[in-house]
């Protein structure tokens, strides 16, 4: 996924979710299993997804702890797996476009993505 999708996918998400977006966060978290096998971490920071996002993502990460979600929070970023953050950028991604609320590179990214170009 590439980064300027991303950044738009959080993006989008913040402003359309508003004051629920922690709780549509929970829920994924909820959702997720993680899969077997080497898994890297990643650094996620305000900058990369938004002030919003950033806040709502820790926000959710904080209501409980899960089995398949680890994360630590350094402050100035959250450190995720790789898998766990492209899950979340990715249900997000869909979330939005089946809702209408995604532009149209969007759209056309998850298609692509779906049918694995």
């Amino acid at each position: 996924m590439e980064s300027t999708i991303v950044r738009d996918v959080w993006g989008v998400a913040s402003v359309c979710y508003g004051a629920g977006f922690a709780a549509a966060l929970d829920q994924l978290l909820n959702d997720y299993v993680r899969k077997s096998g080497k898994d890297e971490p990643i650094r996620i920071t305000a900058d990369f997804i938004g002030e919003e996002a950033y806040r709502s993502l820790l926000a959710a990460l904080q209501i409980k702890s899960r089995r398949h979600v680890s994360y630590y929070d350094y402050g100035w970023h959250i450190e995720l797996r790789t898998w766990l953050f492209d899950y979340l950028s990715r249900s997000l991604q869909r979330l939005l476009v089946q809702s209408g609320r995604a532009p149209e590179i969007m759209s056309e990214d998850l298609l692509a993505h779906d049918i694995g170009v």
